[in-house]
């Protein structure tokens, strides 16, 4: 497993501060799409991420293109959605 609950995307967050999990949904079965989406407690964890750990996160990028694992990725962006009373906002990567 690649990005589910115990898969290797998650190992690679599960160190980083502020990572609060990550999702991952089929949304077009017949093409076997899926988006994932990582939940970060503030904009700033999820920058440092990627400044510190870079060179992992391509190494990763590199195996699942590599591997036949998956196809095509595409980073769709980041949005903030405020999580139920908290102050501050998280981010959605």
């Amino acid at each position: 497993m690649v990005f589910g609950t115990g898969g290797v995307w998650p190992r690679i967050l599960y160190e980083a501060n502020g990572y609060l999990g990550t999702e991952m949904w089929c949304e077009v079965p017949a093409a076997r799409q899926y988006r994932v989406r990582d939940l970060w407690a503030w904009h700033r964890n999820f920058e440092s991420f990627r400044t510190q750990r870079q060179m992992e996160y391509e190494r990763f990028e590199s195996w699942i293109l590599s591997s036949g694992l998956v196809e095509k990725e595409q980073f769709l962006g980041a949005y903030y959605e405020e999580l139920g009373g908290e102050e501050d906002d998280s981010v959605v990567i």
